[in-house]
C-alpha cells in the first residue's frame, strides 16, 4: 500500500469513527400499524419548496400563487441541495431554518435569481438576513461550503 493510499484509507476511517451515528425513535402506537416510519418521517420533514411557499402564503399571496412561485425559484435537482444547505447553515449557527426560507421567500416574491452554489450569493444572502458585515469565521465556513458544494452538485 503505498503513502497516498494510506494515508486516505486512515482520514477515511477516521471520519467514521469520529462522526456520531445519528439515530431517530419512532415511536409505534398499536393504531398505527398500517403507517411505517419513512412515511412518519417524509411527513415530519417539509421540503424547501413548501416552506417558501408557505411563507409566501403567509405573506398574504393566495395559496396556488405561492407554490408556483415557489416551485418556479427552485428545481427539483436543486431541492436536496438546499434542504442541506439549510441545515448545515442552521447547524453552524450562521442563519436560521426559518430566516432563510424567508429570505428565499422574498427573493421568490421578487423573481429574482439566486445561485446558492456560488460564493457571493451565498455570503450576500447571510449577510441580508444578519444585516450586518460578516466577521472572517463565517466568511471561511461559507467559503468551505461554497468549495464543498460545487464539487458535489456540479
Amino acid at each position: 500500500m503505498n503513502r497516498q493510499n494510506f494515508i486516505t484509507f486512515t482520514l477515511i476511517i477516521s471520519g467514521l469513527a469520529l462522526n456520531p451515528a445519528m439515530a431517530e425513535n419512532v415511536e409505534w402506537n398499536r393504531g398505527d400499524m398500517e403507517s411505517s416510519p419513512t412515511q412518519t418521517q417524509q411527513q415530519n420533514r417539509t421540503s424547501v419548496v413548501s416552506g417558501i411557499s408557505t411563507v409566501l402564503y403567509n405573506k398574504g399571496l393566495e395559496e396556488d400563487v405561492a407554490e408556483e412561485l415557489a416551485s418556479a425559484m427552485v428545481e427539483e435537482e436543486d431541492e436536496m441541495y438546499l434542504s442541506l444547505l439549510l441545515r448545515t447553515l442552521d447547524a453552524k449557527h450562521i442563519v436560521s431554518h426559518d430566516e432563510a426560507l424567508a429570505y428565499l421567500g422574498h427573493v421568490a416574491l421578487h423573481r429574482q435569481t439566486l445561485d446558492l452554489k456560488k460564493y457571493d450569493d451565498l455570503v450576500g444572502m447571510v449577510s441580508k438576513i444578519q444585516k450586518k458585515a460578516l466577521d472572517k469565521n463565517t466568511l471561511i465556513q461559507l467559503s468551505y461550503l461554497a468549495k464543498i458544494n460545487k464539487q458535489l452538485f456540479v
